[in-house]
């Protein structure tokens, strides 16, 4: 072999690993079908839910003056309606809004109106049968007399999970449970917390827009 072909060689092995193998790979799989959820996108989950809300015993969800001792409350039943839009099976932004009829518990049982609002990211398994979690946040309100919890908005913060059943292509079943997080009643005391843990458990049906089948991710 001639010595001026020599370094030629390793010049031509890098062009075909680096080059022609890729180029390769990409017509190989230009030929095989994407799995159906990779197709599906800009789909819109409409819907409602039920539920409770257990506020935190240490909320701070009084107006101005209303008291100088904590007022819990008794657990509420959790009624409401959320929009979620996922430009891919797997990702997507949701909307949510619900009112807590509840009463005090003890104090009287003065009734109050519990309602809050919320947006956060959604990622879900693409599957008919889908784990999924949520972050966000948005507000948490009262609305009542000055002898339950006066009026008052607070900002919150949430996390959660829960599954979704596609019985249909539109129509979902789903559970959900959640940890809200509200300012609490001993915010800047002396051994006091910042923030106030309130559970929500829901169970809600959605109509689906854009979802074309409900097939499993393809095997391997």
């Amino acid at each position: 072999m001639s010595r001026r072909l020599l370094p030629i060689l390793p010049l031509a092995l890098v062009w075909s690993v680096v080059v022609v193998a890729p180029g390769q790979a990409q017509a190989a799989d230009a030929g095989k079908p994407k799995p159906a959820w990779l197709k599906e996108k800009h789909i819109l989950e409409v819907g409602g839910y039920l539920g409770a809300f257990f506020t935190a015993a240490d909320h701070g969800l009084y107006g101005d003056g209303i008291t100088k001792t904590p007022r819990p409350l008794k657990p509420g039943f959790d009624v409401g309606v959320r929009l979620a839009y996922l430009p891919l099976r797997f990702v997507g932004v949701e909307v949510e809004g619900g009112v807590v009829p509840t009463k005090l518990d003890g104090n009287g049982g003065y009734k109050t109106t519990l309602f809050g609002v919320r947006g956060h990211l959604i990622l879900q398994l693409p599957t008919r049968l889908s784990l999924f979690v949520v972050a966000g946040g948005g507000m948490l309100g009262a609305s009542s007399g000055p002898k339950a919890l006066g009026k008052n908005i607070d900002g919150t913060l949430h996390v959660g999970g829960g599954l979704k059943y596609y019985v249909t292509p539109k129509v979902v079943l789903r559970i959900d449970g959640r940890d809200i997080l509200s300012p609490a009643w001993s915010k800047g005391m002396a051994g006091g917390q910042d923030w106030a843990h309130n559970a929500e458990f829901t169970f809600g049906a959605s109509f689906v827009l854009g979802r074309q089948t409900t097939k499993m991710l393809a095997k391997g």
